[in-house]
This record gives structure tokens, C-alpha cells and sequence, in this order.
């Protein structure tokens, strides 16, 4: 029969193999390493910065522009508006100094309480005393963040996909994939909050019929968003491994989660399950004035590095998978076909 010549493609490695692929793979290349500890050994030594000043201002402005409405609203608004007000006073002059927060690559120390350090050396501290300052500090980390975060994924996708990486194509590559990767970052969490607003909407009405159908409606809300942000996880490897576009790579992330969704949600849940747990009681256990936060720092960046390279081995074997086999199930529908008119 037809379906007898069906050469089937080689299996895809399985969830713990590309775990395994992904630790031998960082343990082999150690210089994947480099961005993660050097961004934190800058943190733990570094400057800190301090938003206090900044974080005043506004909280005064703000309570000069609308303590007048609320001097004139009824007594019980007038109460709520005070508990408020010392509330956000509070906050604001119990704002610690922070290190510097560059989101983008896994980091130990990134948003922590900046502490004193093993050595003698006291680390410059920096105010920001204004909204403006505040906020182009904001975009400045976020914009380093993006960068460095780049750099360091298509770095992992290159020792993948090449086993090596390629510095010339990196540079020339770097520029377009990080204004790429910064869409995709950008435009996600819009698409999903854009997905979510029904449901919103829904849950709004239902409240004065239904405390319970309101909850209900935004747990479905919820579930509904999990479920399209899992079709997008690959999106970013389609992109750095296959050289897609960012439409074409999300196209691509949808069709291999839709072959795979029980082994991706799987990956996924042990990448979250293992980073979590290690981070938050192995590696964050030293304080940030012991010399035994150096530890921590390393088997941060190889944890989580083994962990981001594990996806791309089963992204790249996955995708392969599912590429042979629509060849082949193609190529034996033409088969079938030519048999019949043969037949006839």
C-alpha cells in the first residue's frame, strides 16, 4: 500500500534531551556566560542609584494638584483621600537606593536593595532628583537592556544553530534583530491586552448582576490570553534560527507549538519551575555584602543560560520534526494521487 512507503523522519529529542543538550551546550561554551556575570558583577560593585528625590517631587506634585478637590469633597472622601496620601509619603521615604534595574538578560542582582560590599569600597550613589531624569534614566536602562539582551540570545541561537559563533554576522545581524526583537516585546503584550479587553468588558457588566460570573469571565479572560501567549513562545527562535521574519517567525512558533503543545507547555513549566526555585532559594540566599554572593551570581547565569539554550535545541529539532514530516506526508499525498490516475 501507499501509506507502507511512508519514511517517517527521524524522532524529535524529548523535553529532558533538550535540557540536557542545553547544560552540555553552555558547559562546552562557557564565554556564553560573560554577559550574565559581568552585568552582575557591575551591579554588585557599581554605582547604585537612587529615585527618592525624583519619586518626592512627583508625590508632592501630585498632592498639590488634587489635595484642593479633595479639601472640598465630603468628609468620608476627605479621610480616604489623607489615608492615601500617607500611604504614598510612606513609600516614597522609604524608597531604599537600587542597584541599577537593566532588564533584558537573567540577572541575580537587578532591581535588589543595593547593600554594603565584603571590601573596603563604597560605591557611588547617584539621585535623580527630577520626573524628566526619572524617566529618561528609565528608557536609557530599558534601551541597554534591549541591547545587551540582543546580543546575548542571538549569541545562544548562533552556538545552536552553527556551533559557534559568527562575530562578523553577529555585527551585521544585530542591529535589524534587536529593533526586531524590541517590536516583538513591544507589540505582545499590547496584542494580548487588546485580546483581554472583552473579557474585561464582560466582567464589568456582569459585577452588578453576579460577583461570581464576573470572577468566572476573568478567569476565562485569563486562560484565553495563557493559551494565544503559548502559540507565540518560539517566536523570537524561529526568528534567530531560521532567519524568518517576525510575522513568518510567529507563523512558524504557531505551527510547531500546534504539533507540540503537550512536550512545550511541559518545557516550559520545568524552565519556570527550575529558574524560580533555584534563584530564589539557592542562589539569592547569600546577602550582597558576602563573598558568597559570587557563587550565586554564577550559578545564576549558568542556570538560566542552560535553561534559554535548552529551548532553541528543542525549537530547532522540533521545527526540523515537523518540516521533514510535511515533505514526506506531501510527497505521499502526490503518490497517492499518481496511483489513482494510474488506476483510472
Amino acid at each position: 500500500m501507499a501509506s507502507e512507503n511512508l519514511n517517517a523522519p527521524t524522532p524529535p529529542v524529548g523535553v529532558i534531551e533538550s535540557l540536557t543538550q542545553g547544560f552540555e551546550t553552555v558547559a562546552g561554551h562557557l564565554p556564553l556566560l560573560l554577559l550574565p556575570v559581568l552585568l552582575d558583577l557591575f551591579l554588585w560593585a557599581g554605582p547604585r542609584i537612587s529615585f527618592q528625590p525624583a519619586a518626592e517631587a512627583m508625590a508632592n506634585a501630585y498632592i498639590a494638584t488634587w489635595e484642593p478637590f479633595a479639601e472640598s469633597s465630603p468628609s468620608d472622601l476627605q479621610e480616604m483621600w489623607e489615608q492615601q496620601t500617607e500611604i504614598l509619603l510612606e513609600v516614597v521615604e522609604n524608597m531604599p537606593a537600587q542597584y541599577l534595574p537593566i532588564p533584558g538578560i537573567p540577572s541575580l542582582l537587578s532591581g535588589r536593595e543595593a547593600k554594603g560590599l565584603p571590601f573596603d569600597y563604597t560605591p557611588p550613589l547617584w539621585l535623580v532628583e527630577t520626573a524628566a531624569g526619572f524617566i529618561g534614566i528609565k528608557l536609557l536602562l530599558l534601551l541597554i537592556g534591549l541591547i545587551l539582551g540582543s546580543l546575548y540570545i542571538i549569541l545562544i541561537a548562533q552556538q545552536v544553530r552553527e556551533n559557534r559563533p559568527e562575530v562578523r554576522d553577529l555585527i551585521r545581524r544585530l542591529p535589524v534583530l534587536t529593533f526586531q526583537i524590541g517590536l516583538f516585546a513591544l507589540l505582545t503584550p499590547l496584542l494580548l491586552i487588546a485580546l483581554l479587553l472583552p473579557f474585561l468588558l464582560i466582567s464589568g457588566m456582569l459585577a452588578f448582576l453576579n460577583g461570581f460570573l464576573a470572577t468566572a469571565t476573568q478567569w476565562v479572560g485569563a486562560m484565553f490570553i495563557l493559551w494565544v501567549g503559548v502559540f507565540t513562545v518560539f517566536t523570537l527562535h524561529g526568528l534567530l534560527l531560521n532567519d524568518r521574519s517576525l510575522l513568518g517567525a510567529l507563523w512558524d512558533s504557531v505551527r510547531v507549538v500546534q504539533w507540540n503543545m503537550p512536550a512545550t507547555i511541559f518545557l516550559f513549566l520545568l524552565v519556570l519551575v527550575l529558574d524560580t526555585a533555584l534563584t530564589r532559594y539557592v542562589w539569592s540566599l547569600p546577602e550582597a555584602d558576602s563573598w558568597l554572593v559570587l557563587p550565586g551570581i554564577a550559578g545564576r547565569a549558568f542556570i538560566a543560560t542552560g535553561l534559554i539554550t535548552a529551548t532553541f535545541v528543542f525549537y530547532k529539532d522540533r521545527y526540523r520534526y515537523w518540516k521533514e514530516m510535511r515533505e514526506e506526508l506531501l510527497a505521499e499525498l502526490l503518490r497517492r494521487r499518481a496511483q489513482q490516475n494510474r488506476n483510472q
